[in-house]
């Protein structure tokens, strides 16, 4: 997760990060939050005349030309980097990017989803009750090959979802953000031949478990959890009304 700023070196960095008065602190290529012991590996990386361009293509529209000026005025990057990805790992993640853009950062670049965020975005929902708030900030839907996914589960240690694009493009994202909300905050054990629905009176879908999409192997949109997908089932056919069960005898009975 990369949050460019204004930022000419660590010094620099050090001094607009006092405003928390010594809960960030740098520690080597180490950056921790005194007050919980949680840390990440950190990098300040110098100016890249290609973050502005790779920053609006993730934004997927979100950035005005303000916004992405901005981002091509930065002088270094703040690159974070977690180890062991879950809930508790996303919202450490979520608080650290927020003290960088209150010490002077200008967007949030998660490239382990490939999306990313304005500062107003991230400010407004890094910590937003709604559990919708902190799994939009890590994980996106793409489409392509006959199927929409997500991508960027791997954030919470979980697989992504697919379903195919027959499905329709809204029905599509509202059942794999269901479905990938369920695995987040229920922790459902889950294996291959299982059926989902949203409830008894929607479509059934059978769960498979396959490996990733091809072509992000060995990169950091890779998600070595796999993939859940899900499988329409054809409705099953109305039922006769029940009859009054019959009984048989044989004779001569006894």
């Amino acid at each position: 997760m990369g949050v460019p700023g204004p930022w000419r070196n660590r010094e620099e960095l050090t001094r607009a990060l006092t405003r928390f008065r010594g809960e960030y602190l740098f520690a080597g290529l180490v950056f921790r939050e005194s007050s919980s012991g949680a840390a990440c590996e950190f990098e300040l990386q110098k100016r890249t005349p290609e973050l502005r361009q790779a920053v609006e293509i993730a934004g997927q529209g979100a950035f005005a030309d303000e916004d992405l000026r901005a981002v091509d005025r930065h002088k270094t990057t703040a690159w974070l980097v977690f180890d062991q990805p879950g809930l508790e790992t996303a919202r450490t993640a979520a608080r650290f990017a927020r003290a960088l853009l209150e010490a002077g950062g200008v967007a949030v670049k998660v490239d382990s989803a490939g999306l990313a965020h304005t500062r107003e975005r991230w400010l407004r929902d890094w910590d937003d009750q709604d559990p919708r708030a902190i799994y939009a900030l890590f994980v996106t839907l793409v489409g392509g090959e006959g199927i929409i996914y997500s991508c960027g589960m791997q954030n919470f240690a979980l697989p992504d979802t697919a379903v195919p694009m027959s499905l329709g493009e809204a029905e599509a994202a509202q059942m794999i953000n269901i479905f990938n909300l369920y695995q987040v905050f229920e922790s459902p054990e889950l294996e291959s031949g299982n059926t989902f629905s949203l409830d008894a009176d929607s479509p059934s879908f059978r769960v498979m478990h396959e490996t990733y999409v091809d072509g992000y192997q060995g990169t950091t949109l890779e998600n070595p959890h796999g993939l859940w997908m899900l499988h329409p089932l054809a409705p099953e056919p109305p039922r006769e009304p029940s009859r009054p069960e019959r009984r048989r005898w044989r004779l001569p009975w006894t």
